[in-house]
């Protein structure tokens, strides 16, 4: 019924599962870059910056407070940097998927899903997902049908058919009885 092709569920549920985590974090990203201001005037934030302030290694207050604004400053861009990677690694993902789901080339979905997992992380966990996708999607071949083999011809056993390899002569055979003994084998007691 279906042969020559091969089940992609696994690769298309593994590859959805992967892009509903990217849309998680960027969905958490934003909202944690759109609330910083927020953060910054909460009592952790200003924890933190007193304890910056307090520590011995800066020289004088202003180092301090330069480094509590680079740490205020970096969070957002750091933030958005990384919520355009992960959509750019959610468009190879949804590309990935929509090639096996239009039973195109499994090899390309592959290195849709490589692209994605790279630009996701090189080891977070939607990473790994889209990693063992795309190597289930270079490893998993449909099965050889009876019709590819030739050991299943039914035209002479699926030898040749020229007329080389036919014989045109008898050849001749040995018929003595060493070659047709039933116990070739000596006895060998255990």
């Amino acid at each position: 019924m279906n042969e020559g092709r091969v089940s992609r569920g696994a690769e298309k549920a593994l590859g959805i599962i992967g892009i509903i985590f990217n849309l998680i974090v960027i969905g958490s990203t934003i909202f944690l870059i759109s609330n910083s201001d927020s953060f910054q005037s909460s009592p952790q934030f200003q924890q933190i910056e007193e304890e910056i302030r307090n520590n011995p290694s800066f020289a004088n207050p202003q180092d301090a407070q330069a480094a509590v604004d680079a740490f205020a400053a970096s969070f957002g861009a750091v933030g958005w940097t990384l919520v355009a990677l992960l959509a750019i690694s959610t468009l190879f993902a949804i590309l990935a998927v929509l090639n096996l789901r239009k039973d195109k080339n499994a090899k390309l979905a592959g290195a849709f899903f490589i692209i994605a997992g790279l630009f996701a992380g090189i080891l977070s966990l939607t990473s790994i997902l889209f990693y063992i996708a795309a190597i289930m999607c270079f490893v998993r071949r449909p099965k050889r049908t009876h019709n590819d083999d030739l050991r299943y011809r039914d035209d002479d056993r699926g030898g040749r058919t020229d007329d080389y390899s036919r014989r045109t002569h008898d050849a001749e055979s040995r018929t003595d009885e060493a070659l047709h003994k039933k116990e070739d084998t000596p006895y060998r007691p255990l």
